[in-house]
């Protein structure tokens, strides 16, 4: 029975945090038991011609965090490692509503954001194909795809570097 009553007290607000310290602040704020909600995407990228998959902070620069109004250190938090600020509006912390949080969690963000996608189309930029159009067709590796590219009036199948091509 006390614990809902706590409940019903806690409010979710946002903290704004240093420049790419997310996981540091919230880290820290686990650690002094405050409830911590730092949502991730995983998205895939081009890092010099090699496919690298990343987690990154949905929001970059900002967390949510649940905190029991009355028997709350304010202080406390603003000095944890990582955090900036309360982000507020007016003479105090802004309030977020508890509807938008339980949104947020239930999107499915695990997805992966594939930076070449089959069907779309690419430029070659380098080797004796630099210039042509292809369509991208596949992954092989983590540093190469297979592209499909026409010429003499056929298409072709091709495995070609990272680097060596762009989304046009």
């Amino acid at each position: 029975m006390t614990q809902d009553k706590t409940k019903s007290n806690c409010l979710w607000y946002l903290l704004q945090t240093k420049f790419r310290q997310e996981r540091r602040a919230a880290k820290e704020l686990e650690q002094q038991n405050i409830s911590v909600f730092l949502p991730f995407y995983r998205s895939e990228k081009i890092v010099k011609g090699v496919r690298v998959k990343k987690e990154e902070p949905l929001f970059s620069r900002y967390l949510f965090i649940e905190l029991d109004i009355k028997n709350t250190n304010w202080t406390s938090i603003r000095s944890t490692r990582g955090v900036s600020n309360f982000v507020g509006f007016g003479n105090g912390p802004a309030v977020v509503d508890q509807g938008i949080i339980r949104e947020i969690m239930q999107i499915d963000l695990s997805q992966k954001q594939s930076y070449f996608n089959a069907g779309e189309k690419i430029r070659v930029l380098g080797g004796p194909l630099e210039g042509l159009s292809a369509i991208y067709q596949d992954e092989n590796g983590s540093s190469r795809s297979y592209i499909l590219l026409e010429f003499m009036q056929q298409n072709q199948c091709l495995c070609i570097d990272n680097h060596l091509i762009e989304k046009i």
